[in-house]
Parts: C-alpha cells; structure tokens; sequence
C-alpha cells in the first residue's frame, strides 16, 4: 500500500496542558519578601547605637520594603483575575458540548459507526481520490471520484473485504490533473463536541470524531437531532 503523510491532532487521549509556572513565580517573591525582612530586621537589630542608621537609608530601605510587599499583592491579584477569567473560558466552552458542528477536519476515530464527510468541488477537470490512511500514514482505503461536491461515507473498510480495526485514522481528499498531483485537502464534517478544554492557546474544543479544534474553526452550529430526528450520520454533512 501507498504511504502518505499527514497531520492531524487527534483529542482521545491527549495529554493536558503543562500547569502556569505563576505559583512557582509567586512563591519565589514571597521567598524574597521574607528574605527582605529578615536582613531589615537583622540591620536594626545591630547597628551601633553610637552610629545608628542614616534616616535617609533608613527610609529607602523601608520604601523598598513596600515595593516587594506591593509586588506580591499584584501578583495574587493577577492570580485571582487569570483564574476566574479562564473559569468563565470554560463555562462558555462548556456551552458547545453536545452540539453538532462543522468543521475541516480529516480526523477519523472508528469504532464500527459509519463516519460520514462531505467532499467540496474540486477545479474543474480534476479528479478526486478519496484516502482512508492510519497514523502511520498507511493507506487503509481509497476511492475514486469526480471534481463535484459528494458525500463520503467509511464504514470502516479497508479495500481488501474487511474491516479495519478501531482506532484513529485520517481521511484525505487527494486532487489530480492529467494524472498529476496538485491538491491534498482535508473535507468537512459535521461532529458532536464531547468536550471542552482550556490550554495556553485558549479554549480547545475535542470532536467524536477525535479532532481538536478551536471555536474560529468551526463553521456552523446546530442542536444534536433527536431521536425521531436520527442520528446525525443520517445527515448529509453541510446541510444546517
């Protein structure tokens, strides 16, 4: 089988973001806060009472003293306003779950339900080739078609008769003129957000379908159908 490569960021299993180095930032001016006190505290305990401390020292000491006690409330008043401005991140994210979207995005997580895509019109007097490949960049499965706008449904096939196994795989949209390779796209889907995440690059929202996405990226919205609706893979993708 042909080999290709691609990259897709798939959310089953990833790992959460690394933890703000704040708390280590504020714990270390709190070190240095109390390290300030001690030498202060230290000076006016033995200086000599025939040579006291110069005012004037005296009152820059005390006014730097005020410095690093002003720094350390600034900084857990940053704390408190980072942590509430990324719950209310959250809480707004939280409103996408559950939600139908859609999306571009090759991300394909099989677990033996169908997976369906629509394909957008390619230039004309191109041809399409539709390919199904694992992570590895293995192609799983192909299919050929014209330059329109169609609808792709895997039902986990894998071109030999069987089915593939589940897992995570990445649907590529391949265009070809005179035999010629000249476009790799990805299609679009219409998704269910299963979750909502808040990372350094701001909220991140994770699809059935296994792919990561951010809110700019989605293209439309609509409410999962209900039951007597069907399911939403009875949908053709785009049609909102």
């Amino acid at each position: 089988m042909q080999a290709i490569n691609n990259d897709v960021t798939f959310g089953v299993g990833q790992p959460s973001p690394v933890p703000s180095e704040t708390n280590e930032s504020a714990a270390t001016a709190a070190s240095d806060f109390q390290s300030f006190l001690l030498l202060l505290t230290a000076q006016l305990r033995n200086q000599d009472p025939l040579s006291p401390l110069d005012s004037t020292q005296f009152v820059e000491q005390l006014a730097s003293f005020s410095a690093v006690e002003q720094q350390i409330e600034t900084n857990s008043k940053l704390d408190a306003l980072t942590e509430r401005l990324s719950v209310s991140a959250i809480d707004e994210a939280s409103q996408w779950i559950g939600k139908d979207v859609e999306a571009t995005s090759g991300a394909a997580h099989f677990e033996g339900a169908a997976l369906s895509y629509l394909v957008p019109e390619g230039a004309p007097g191109t041809t399409t080739e539709i390919v199904v490949s694992d992570l590895a960049g293995n192609v799983v499965y192909s299919e050929q078609a014209g330059s329109q706008r169609r609808e792709f449904t895997w039902r986990g096939e894998n071109g030999e008769g069987g089915t593939a196994p589940n897992g995570d795989y990445v649907v590529s949209i391949n265009r070809y003129n005179e035999g010629e390779l000249v476009e790799v796209a990805q299609p679009i889907a219409f998704t269910r957000v299963i979750q909502a995440r808040f990372e350094e690059t701001g909220v991140r929202l994770v699809l059935e379908n296994g792919a990561i996405v951010s809110p700019s990226e989605i293209a439309a919205l609509r409410s999962a159908p209900s039951a007597s609706q069907g399911d939403a893979s009875d949908v053709l993708p785009g049609d909102v």
